[in-house]
């Protein structure tokens, strides 16, 4: 309990490193955890001499999807019909209600289910992870999938599996998507729901929090362009927020190319709504000060079963029958990654920053979960049995933020990241 207590002071009273205002963000990147899967840079830092490539852990969010509801949907468009009925839309409210019929008649019993984007998006990856590192994936290979028992989450394992098999259809891959999983895929405790709850909002969403969200969400000009008596409509942030994830989310749909709803917004606007999302998701879910570790704390369960399959898989790593594990593939979801990320300290996931008009320099939602994102630690080991490990989020490489030296630039000592990360869930 010492070490932890000497961690989390040492965390939250490092200064902070961001100060310069961060780069210019697209309008797709401000759809926040709506930010479809960016294309990797491709950059990869060879493995130091001597060392070859033998397991991965992996932990992905699902691809691209639908809003989580239809009713979702229903409650935008059902507002915009009311007000046609009754002569009250702009011209520009007239059209609004066109396109959102367009995305109706794309989006009508889908809601919460995975786009043919996000299929794609785990093809993708899985043959980019395929290619990069054959030696794991050899004839024979043994690879363990297992997914919440969420449809979305468990159609993106059957499709990042199945292209693996296509691949190389001698691997031995299992796929469960079990309720017996979830303790560690998805879990979250009584604690932490209330915590998050909007239901019954915790303390931290009154006043201070409260006041930044009011601050910033200016739905005047918005609703006055779409509605002739915009006094007429009951929730006027919820409102703003529904039409903003239904523009965010034309990026994960096959309409995304002919069919838009930027041009409602102003960029402040967008800005505005997106700094609000981000606040939202970084208290609830990552190294905000103001869970006090409480929501990284939740990965707990799935750090310690990344750490014990590591090792097993590893110790059985020279095994000449080639049926020891080779690939650990887990699918979830987005808080649940997150709150991994921002547990295991990798490099601008663990930010802490108590300002909240300077969350969004500490932390970006977009960076860490877009659709389809996903962690993958790839082990590497010598002639001699010693064992390294690289991080990748979102296939770009990653450092951790411990006192913790790394070898050849992103490669760490398996036995030391393995001592820090069990300091972290004692």
């Amino acid at each position: 309990m010492k070490h932890i207590i000497t961690l989390i002071i040492t965390i939250f009273t490092l200064p902070a490193p961001w100060g310069a205002k961060i780069s210019a963000q697209t309008n797709e990147q401000l759809g926040s955890i709506y930010h479809a899967y960016p294309t990797p840079s491709g950059v990869s830092t060879p493995a130091p001499e001597g060392y070859e490539a033998v397991y991965i852990s992996h932990y992905g969010r699902h691809g691209s999807r639908w809003l989580t509801s239809d009713e979702r949907y229903r409650i935008v468009i059902d507002v915009f019909d009311s007000l046609h009925t009754a002569g009250e839309l702009t011209p520009l409210g007239e059209d609004v209600r066109e396109r959102l019929y367009r995305v109706w008649d794309d989006a009508e019993g889908c809601g919460g289910s995975i786009t043919p984007l996000g299929e794609r998006q785990h093809r993708e990856i899985a043959e980019r992870m395929f290619a990069t590192y054959p030696t794991i994936f050899r004839d024979g290979a043994r690879i363990t999938a297992t997914s919440s028992t969420s449809l979305r989450c468990a159609m993106s394992m059957s499709f990042f599996t199945e292209r693996l098999k296509e691949l190389n259809p001698t691997l031995d891959v299992s796929r469960r998507a079990y309720n017996k999983y979830m303790n560690y895929i998805a879990y979250t405790s009584a604690e932490a729901e209330a915590f998050v709850s909007e239901t019954k909002p915790a303390p931290w969403r009154s006043g201070l929090f409260f006041q930044f969200e009011d601050s910033l969400l200016r739905h005047e000009r918005l609703l006055a362009s779409l509605f002739t008596r915009p006094e007429a409509i009951a929730q006027t942030k919820e409102m703003m927020r529904n039409i903003y994830w239904i523009a965010s989310d034309m990026q994960n749909v096959e309409l995304r190319d002919s069919l838009s709803f930027y041009d409602l917004f102003t960029r402040e606007e967008l800005m505005n709504v997106w700094k609000t999302i981000n606040a939202r998701m970084y208290v609830c879910n990552a190294c905000a000060p103001l869970n006090e570790g409480l929501m990284p704390r939740q990965a707990t369960n799935l750090l310690r079963h990344i750490i014990k399959n590591a090792d097993a898989a590893l110790s059985t790593v020279h095994c000449p029958l080639y049926t020891k594990k080779a690939c650990d593939l887990r699918f979830g979801h987005d808080t649940h990654l997150i709150r991994l990320l921002a547990l295991m300290r990798i490099t601008g996931c663990c930010n802490a920053e108590s300002d909240v008009n300077r969350f969004h320099l500490a932390w970006q939602d977009y960076k860490v979960s877009p659709m389809g994102a996903n962690l993958q630690m790839v082990f590497f080991r010598n002639a001699e049995g010693h064992v390294i490990v690289k991080f990748l989020l979102n296939e770009e490489e990653k450092t951790l933020d411990l006192n913790l030296p790394a070898i050849d630039g992103v490669y760490y000592d398996w036995e030391a990241v393995k001592y820090q990360m069990n300091l972290l869930i004692s």
